[in-house]
């Protein structure tokens, strides 16, 4: 039994609000104010007057009469003689008591250095022209964050076709081609002072941090990889989180609580700032985002008494970040093509010796409530039952 073919057995009205018994036992709790605002009341969604779509008088509008209709809806008689009629199927998906709203959540897979290679990569030769192979790698994109494609043409700029297949490419801040404004090229360029240009060791981080909004997907593209070094770190930042909810509550709190700064300043030209927590998190506690790189977080500017606990809790975040358990380090090989939710996902790479070889990487980015919109497309297109089930909102 799916759910646009449950019916209504009985309604009642209690205290302000509408109970409906389901023909498969289930039972649900409607506020009145809340199906005042549904699409099932007259004039919800536009106002025709100029009070408002939220005018306090509204908290004395109440049914007076609850009933079901021959096609199975539930309509209500309110007491200012409306008529309101509610779609059963849109009732049942909207159901939001704390139970039925975490059932309604996609759940993230966390994963470490061992378990992130199950059902990781996909060879792209076996997703063109196939849909159900696309939701497949889109599907596990959503729940691990972290996709890795074989057998990419080494072509340049090939990336930019791929990036197209989830959703609109922004601008890069560092991009070196007036022709292509989405794609930058990360291989040793000493004339640019930014970190993905040089030959360092760069630490696991999130890109743009120093935004108000982050880079949605990362993708990266090796055309060129270092014979000896290079080789990149991955790590997924909702594993860090959990953990460090699991052993130092008082530090996750922090880290979710207060926002702290984040800056960027490049050949004394850019100085972007933000103010942004480390960890977001859904009103319930759930995991939304991460938003970390160390090298970018400027000197504390909090109360006195915050200072000391917040730097303790950022030394607790970093020590489990580090732990080498949770790198997966794939050496890129021309051809591969790592795609990362970059609100969960962090990633770096090893130092390399420039001296030895060259090592070219194009990178670009995918704006993520984009993807999100062509996955339910797609999902809902090829009859997924799982199409509306809500994503992770990511950094906030």
């Amino acid at each position: 039994m799916t759910i646009s073919n449950i019916s209504l057995i009985a309604v009642e009205l209690e205290n302000n609000q509408v109970r409906v018994f389901w023909q498969d036992g289930f039972r649900s709790t409607f506020h009145n104010i809340w199906l005042r605002h549904s699409p099932g009341y007259p004039d919800s969604k536009r106002p025709t007057d100029e009070k408002g779509r939220f005018p306090s008088s509204s908290v004395f509008i109440t049914p007076s009469q609850a009933t079901i209709t021959v096609a199975g809806n539930l309509r209500l008689k309110w007491n200012n003689g409306r008529i309101s009629e509610h779609c059963t199927s849109w009732l049942r998906e909207n159901v939001y008591d704390q139970d039925t709203l975490l059932q309604k959540r996609r759940t993230a897979s966390l994963w470490n250095s061992e378990s992130v290679l199950k059902h990781t990569e996909f060879d792209l030769k076996l997703l063109c022209n196939n849909d159900n192979a696309v939701l497949d790698m889109f599907e596990h994109l959503l729940d691990h964050g972290v996709v890795m494609l074989r057998q990419v043409p080494t072509k340049l700029n090939t990336i930019i076709e791929i990036a197209n297949w989830f959703g609109h490419t922004p601008t890069n801040l560092y991009s070196d081609d007036a022709e292509q404004p989405c794609i930058g090229n990360i291989k040793i360029d000493p004339s640019v002072s930014v970190a993905t240009n040089m030959c360092h060791f760069l630490g696991p981080h999130t890109d743009t941090c120093w935004r108000q909004t982050l880079s949605g997907l990362v993708l990266l593209h090796c055309l060129k990889a270092h014979p000896q070094g290079g080789r990149s770190i991955v790590v997924d930042g909702f594993a860090v989180a959990s953990r460090l909810r699991d052993e130092d509550q008082t530090a996750f709190d922090l880290l979710s609580q207060v926002p702290i700064s984040f800056g960027s300043k490049v050949d004394n030209k850019d100085d972007w700032r933000v103010l942004g927590r480390i960890i977001s998190t859904a009103a319930d506690g759930h995991l939304e985002g991460i938003r970390y790189n160390g090298n970018s977080i400027e000197q504390l500017e909090l109360p006195s008494k915050l200072i000391e606990p917040v730097y303790q809790a950022l030394e607790k975040f970093e020590s489990i970040l580090y732990d080498r358990a949770l790198w997966w380090q794939p050496m890129l090989q021309p051809g591969d093509l790592l795609i990362l939710d970059n609100h969960r996902v962090l990633h770096g790479r090893e130092a390399f010796d420039p001296d030895v070889a060259e090592r070219h990487l194009q990178i670009c980015a995918v704006d993520r409530d984009d993807f999100h919109n062509n996955y339910r497309r797609m999902a809902k297109k090829r009859g997924k039952p799982d199409w509306n089930l809500r994503l992770s909102a990511g950094v906030v």
